[in-house]
């Protein structure tokens, strides 16, 4: 019998071709997981760079209070949990402990940024693409030597969607629920996906509501034996009252000091609607100048942010708008794709609605390589 006429002898090659392509592609994620690796300890250890923000000072705070065996209800604690962890395990060192733990966290996410794209468009060179673009992103690099909830929130987020994609449904709800501990605004995210689900493919998914719900209440119920209170955070008066006037970079920190008539949270939210139906163009105006802090194609001056900085900041975003959205509606009928923009639209839409910077969009940016690198591989091989 003729080789060409031999079915086995064609499946074979066709199989020692892939896996010789898969081998490849393993020892390119290797290098790039290396390499991403350097460039998160340079940046965390070897360049001289802060690792304390404002906040940072209230988390360690509410970890401290967490230590003594007492509760702050303010900022959600689950990032104060990590901190009250890493203190218990390496005492004086707790700052290189959660820096490493950032940078861990950090390759951890390019490794979950390979494995998605490859799941949900089935193409190694996207896959390693997308890959490659997280390991090398600015802000993706940068955020890693901050001390914040930046790097753990977009750990978690991501982790849930890598778990969902491989049938863990358990594990997924569990890294969304601990994602909503570090941030609430996550919460909405589980609820989209469960609907969309429930939607598309006709069936409740108990396992990931589960898995979610099972940190948010143990945090919820631990808040209500320390304040009589079951609740996640405690800042949503401070919030909206520092919403009803932001507009992009512009945020009055101190308007809850300046207004403590508005004593509760229903207060609070009576005052910002009344400022939206007492001066609706003006409201609108702050909400569009919230969607540039997020997503604008030059960058605000805001934490004293350099000309080149500004301009960095404005390329990433301009790439990501551009190469990530139309991907995603050119794809949006797979399932697999239709919901890698539900953390784009709940974090634009929570921050439009009350204030923005610039940093909340960092968990959202490995969503958006995803479809980026989708739409550049396309483009890229298109004939000349």
């Amino acid at each position: 019998m003729s080789f060409f006429n031999n079915p086995s002898a064609k499946l074979s090659i066709v199989l020692k071709a892939r896996s010789g392509s898969e081998y490849y592609s393993k020892k390119i994620l290797l290098v790039i997981l290396f390499f991403g690796l350097l460039s998160r300890i340079c940046i965390s250890f070897f360049i001289s760079l802060p690792n304390i923000h404002t906040d940072s000072h209230d988390y360690f705070q509410q970890a401290d209070t967490l230590l003594k065996g007492g509760y702050t209800n303010f900022f959600p604690n689950g990032y104060p949990f990590i901190i009250a962890l890493a203190k218990i395990c390496s005492g004086t060192a707790v700052i290189s402990v959660l820096l490493w733990l950032n940078i861990i966290m950090s390759v951890l996410i390019i490794y979950f940024t390979w494995d998605i794209a490859k799941k949900i468009f089935k193409h190694d060179t996207v896959a390693l693409l997308a890959a490659f673009i997280i390991a090398f992103f600015p802000s993706q690099i940068n955020y890693v030597r901050w001390l914040m909830t930046e790097v753990p929130t977009s750990f978690f987020l991501l982790g849930g969607y890598f778990f969902y994609y491989n049938k863990r449904n358990w594990l997924s709800g569990l890294f969304l629920g601990l994602a909503t501990l570090v941030r609430t605004e996550i919460l909405p995210v589980l609820f989209l996906l469960l609907v969309v689900e429930c939607l598309f493919l006709k069936r409740i998914n108990f396992r990931l509501l589960g898995g979610a719900l099972l940190p948010i209440l143990l945090l919820g119920y631990y808040c209500y034996l320390k304040t009589d209170e079951f609740s996640l955070a405690g800042h949503g008066r401070f919030n909206i009252l520092a919403s009803v006037t932001a507009s992009g970079n512009h945020i009055d920190w101190h308007y809850s000091e300046k207004h403590p008539e508005y004593n509760t949270n229903a207060k609070a939210v009576k005052l910002y609607m009344d400022t939206f139906k007492n001066a609706p163009f003006e409201f609108i105006k702050n909400r569009l100048a919230n969607l540039w802090e997020l997503w604008g194609f030059y960058a605000s001056t805001s934490g004293g942010r350099m000309v080149l900085t500004r301009i960095v900041i404005g390329l990433g975003n301009f790439f990501l708008i551009l190469f990530g959205l139309p991907a995603w509606w050119q794809n949006r009928k797979d399932y697999n794709v239709l919901i890698m923009i539900i953390p784009f639209f709940v974090i634009t839409m929570v921050h439009i609605i009350y204030f923005a910077m610039q940093r909340y969009t960092y968990p959202v940016e490995p969503f958006m390589i995803i479809l980026a690198a989708w739409s550049l591989y396309t483009w890229l091989k298109k004939p000349v």
